[in-house]
């Protein structure tokens, strides 16, 4: 335990104050600074669940509240007995009867709610969800909006839909309906870091804007540009993460922690859904590197989103979401957190997560001299099926240093799009704790759970 311990500090004083000099990844092995931080992650470590075949199905466990709550109430049971479709608005909170005659006080906030509803109609998606939560769990905005295709002059169905007219269907934002594109790498940038490849390692690439190719998975003479891990996750670069995961680690690797992470089977509290979904190819080959960028093999829900976002902003412990304060006037306790990584790997991926914001792919909405420091990722990819939708993704926490509020957003946007996820996740941000300190106050109190 106490060797354990000194080598989780030794690794900690890594990941805080690197040399001026990174080592280059060029698919030798990794040297014995890496080996040492395996050694520590593995001590600090918790047992891993078994992991799960990648084509089974996602369940998620039921879990029994702690003392306090109603007697015997599982999330499973609650969660078929809510219908978030039939809520009444009680001055500052949501009620809803459940299907047995019970009275539930809901965790939604009305304000953030409205907005959330606000900004996907603004979007004017086919698809679209966007979710707000507190660090603890607690939903504070559950949105979702869809809008079917018209039809052109000779009655085809249009290629896609620039949505003026929609309807709400929270269900968009617990079921997974979309690819998790860049947002995967977060699960890449983890494995990779516990197999023992620092923030700063650079890796020399070509390419790697819009895919993943066989010439970038071996050094190569094109090879111009020599970048860092956290620079690979923070611009989204593809070549980067697709030639370390192909190089560094193997697909059960993967498999463990996009599990661990809950996107294979990520329990969804108190709400009907899922996290997410894998599928990661067996062999260690282009595909495999492909789906570690995030162009294949992983979806996520926006709820899904929110809890991976949760989890790095937690030092790597995950929340399970609630919606329910209390039934029946009876306090629900919050379900105990769970330890999905260890914390010197939460907090490297979270430092990715920062340069996402202040100088990466966020950086036009968030950017490093803003009063709030946000922490996030972005992903885009596009789908023609059922029609053409480019599937724009945020999933992140703020403000970055001391965590108040976490969110996720997915827009499946037509051709024209109108907002983009990480511009409609910053207006969200600055409605909950940007400019109103009242509000900051109310999202942050416990007393929400008693309402």
């Amino acid at each position: 335990m106490l060797a354990g311990a000194v080598a989780i500090a030794g690794t900690a004083a890594m990941l805080g104050s690197r040399s001026s000099t990174s080592a280059e990844v060029q698919g030798a092995p990794l040297a014995a600074s890496a080996a040492v931080a395996r050694e520590a992650i593995s001590a600090s470590a918790p047992d891993a669940p078994p992991v799960a075949p990648t084509n089974a199905p996602s369940v998620a466990p039921s879990v029994t509240s702690g003392p306090g709550t109603v007697a015997k109430r599982t999330a499973a049971s609650v969660s078929e007995l809510l219908d978030l479709s039939q809520l009444t608005l009680a001055g500052d909170h949501y009620e809803a009867v459940l299907k047995d005659g019970r009275h539930a006080v809901l965790t939604l906030d009305p304000a953030l709610q409205t907005y959330a509803e606000k900004l996907l109609a603004e979007a004017r998606a086919p698809r679209g969800a966007i979710v707000a939560m507190a660090p603890d769990g607690r939903i504070l905005a559950l949105a979702g909006r869809r809008a079917e295709p018209g039809t052109d002059a000779d009655g085809k169905r249009k290629k896609s839909t620039d949505a003026k007219d929609g309807t709400s269907d929270w269900r968009l934002a617990t079921d997974v309906w979309a690819p998790a594109a860049s947002v995967f790498k977060l699960v890449t940038a983890s494995a990779l870091v516990a197999a023992g490849v620092m923030p700063d390692d650079k890796v020399c690439f070509h390419g790697g804007l819009r895919s993943v190719l066989e010439s970038n998975l071996h050094d190569d003479k094109h090879d111009s540009r020599c970048e860092s891990l956290l620079y690979g996750v923070a611009h989204s670069n593809n070549a980067i993460l697709g030639k370390l995961a192909f190089q560094k680690l193997e697909p059960p690797a993967l498999v463990k922690f996009a599990t661990d992470l809950g996107i294979a089977h990520g329990e969804l509290g108190d709400l009907q859904g899922s996290a997410g979904a894998i599928e990661i190819p067996p062999a260690r080959d282009l595909s495999f590197a492909q789906t570690a960028a995030g162009f294949a093999g992983s979806q996520l829900s926006a709820v899904g989103g929110a809890l991976l976002a949760a989890t790095f902003a937690d030092d790597g412990e995950q929340p399970v979401p609630r919606v329910i304060a209390s039934i029946d006037g009876a306090a629900v306790a919050a379900p105990a957190r769970r330890r999905a990584v260890p914390a010197i790997v939460a907090k490297a991926v979270s430092k990715m997560m920062l340069a996402t914001c202040e100088m990466g792919s966020a950086a036009k909405s968030f950017g490093r001299h803003q009063a709030i420091h946000v922490a996030g990722k972005t992903g885009t990819l596009t789908r023609t099926e059922p029609f053409y939708m480019e599937h724009s993704w945020f999933v992140g926490y703020a403000p970055a240093e001391k965590p108040e509020i976490v969110v996720s957003v997915v827009l499946g946007n037509p051709e024209n799009w109108h907002l983009r996820g990480h511009e409609a996740a910053r207006r969200l941000i600055d409605r909950a704790i940007g400019h109103d300190k009242d509000r900051t106050a109310k999202i942050t109190s416990t007393r929400h759970v008693g309402w």
